[in-house]
């Protein structure tokens, strides 16, 4: 008897909370439709601006990115994207309570296009040219951060009291992390305007483009160390500079081997990728490999559009390089145009 109430009383809690349990699911459903209904609309309404305003660009004898950057800064959420309209109130490119006006979706597929992008210039890339002009391009590389690191390090302890409403000295966390921010570039921007004046296969193009790469991997690196030497600092009041010389280390050590064995191994994967036979899949799965290697880059601390970068260049001294080429130029026209417009609406939020 005892067993028989147990049994009903569970059966009634079920029966109860089924339909809650159901409005949850409905729910979760609903959102789930609502946030890729609206990464269709802002994924065609980014591509739509961004072609137009790539042609526009083009039109005046202007790099085509600097027009699609402009169409995003015009569709984003400080400008027309904030227009509301029925059923949209507060716009297609609403600010939430993040501040992040592209969503996670719409940013995993710009990130996706980042790391096409670098692979096709790694494709792109004169193997032969780029190790000729190594030195130049790590001096260049090399000047291009240190510059950027003091002149912005020195700018926030010059206008220390106008921003931070205390004087502070080169070595204060607040300047240290201002003149590490300014060592940020985009390698995506510089490798794709080389790619449209078609220079990456000149000396200057080259130098520059290796100058590009050399500079990200120096400002993550700088980076670790900026953080390194504050929480050091912070901790104990003393810097361990050996331990800060060894995050140093493992970044650059890590970037110099997995390029080294990239280069090494190339002709053997051409060879596996050969064993495919149709182009298209020898297409995709060296895009596959590019998309494994920037993801491993990411984990090591290391910029994924490094690791796909690295995975181009390799592949370009292989006889599948045009092949590659060939077959991901339709993935690279649609996602490309469109991602540089995308981190337009990111950049214009997030300043």
């Amino acid at each position: 008897m005892t067993k028989m109430r147990a049994f009903f009383t569970l059966l009634l809690m079920c029966l109860i909370a089924s339909p809650a349990l159901g409005a949850q699911e409905s729910a979760a459903a609903v959102s789930l439709t609502h946030r890729m209904m609206m990464l269709a609309l802002q994924l065609g309404v980014i591509l739509l601006a961004a072609k137009a305003g790539g042609m526009l660009a083009e039109k005046l004898k202007l790099p085509g990115v600097l027009g699609e950057l402009g169409a995003g800064i015009l569709v984003g959420p400080f400008a027309l994207g904030c227009i509301s309209f029925p059923g949209f109130p507060h716009g297609l490119f609403p600010v939430g309570a993040s501040g992040f006006p592209v969503s996670p979706e719409l940013y995993g597929i710009c990130s996706v296009a980042a790391i096409v992008l670098l692979f096709m210039t790694g494709l792109e890339t004169d193997l032969r040219l780029l190790i000729r002009f190594s030195v130049a391009g790590s001096v260049v590389g090399l000047g291009g951060v240190m510059a950027s690191f003091v002149v912005g390090d020195l700018t926030g302890a010059f206008f220390a009291r106008l921003l931070f409403a205390k004087p502070l000295g080169f070595f204060s966390p607040e300047c240290l992390f201002l003149g590490a921010i300014s060592t940020a570039t985009s390698v995506g921007i510089t490798a794709r305007v080389l790619s449209e004046k078609r220079k990456l296969d000149s000396p200057e193009g080259v130098t520059i483009l290796a100058g590009a790469v050399i500079d990200d991997v120096l400002g993550i690196v700088l980076l670790a160390m900026v953080l390194g030497v504050v929480s050091a600092s912070r901790a104990t009041g003393t810097v361990n500079w050996g331990h800060v010389g060894i995050i140093a280390a493992k970044a650059v050590g890590i970037w110099l081997a997995a390029t080294a064995i990239a280069l090494a191994a190339a002709r053997r994967v051409g060879f596996l990728l050969k064993l495919f036979r149709e182009r298209s899949s020898i297409a995709v799965m060296a895009l596959g490999l590019a998309l494994v290697l920037a993801g491993l880059f990411e984990e090591a601390g290391l910029a994924m559009i490094i690791g796909a970068y690295i995975a181009g260049l390799a592949l370009s001294r292989t006889d599948i390089n045009y092949v590659i080429r060939e077959k991901i130029a339709p993935v690279y026209a649609f996602l490309v145009p469109s991602s540089f417009a995308s981190w337009a609406c990111w950049w214009t939020s997030a300043r």
